[in-house]
């Protein structure tokens, strides 16, 4: 009988193994699926990430597009002022040309009247 408790035994002792290991095993496969929902949201928030980087470059885009019409209302508007202020120039020539020119006829009127 002693080969029977033996044999016994070791079963039992496989037994208590086996168990164990299904035990190591359960575990391991709840740590897995544990994992794998980790990398399932962290998969979600990369890809919210993505699209918030998405809206960002389009609204730089849209910004940039805006600067630039500003900057071509700026440039027209500069260019508006420069033409007038050209053409306040202009005049201010010629009435200091037909000032002085009036002023001469004056001067040669009086030294023929006197």
């Amino acid at each position: 009988m002693s080969k029977n408790n033996n044999i016994e035994d070791m079963l039992s002792q496989l037994i208590t193994m086996v168990a164990a290991i299904q035990v190591e095993h359960k575990e391991m496969k709840q740590a897995l699926e544990g994992m794998h929902q980790e990398q399932k949201e962290m998969k979600k928030a990369f890809e919210g990430i993505l699209q918030e980087q998405k809206e960002m470059k389009r609204v730089q885009q849209e910004m940039h597009h805006k600067i630039d019409e500003k900057e071509t209302k700026a440039e027209e508007h500069h260019k508006e002022i420069l033409d007038q202020l050209t053409a306040f120039k202009h005049d201010q020539d010629f009435i200091w040309e037909k000032t002085v020119r009036h002023e001469r006829e004056i001067h040669a009127i009086k030294m023929k009247l006197s």
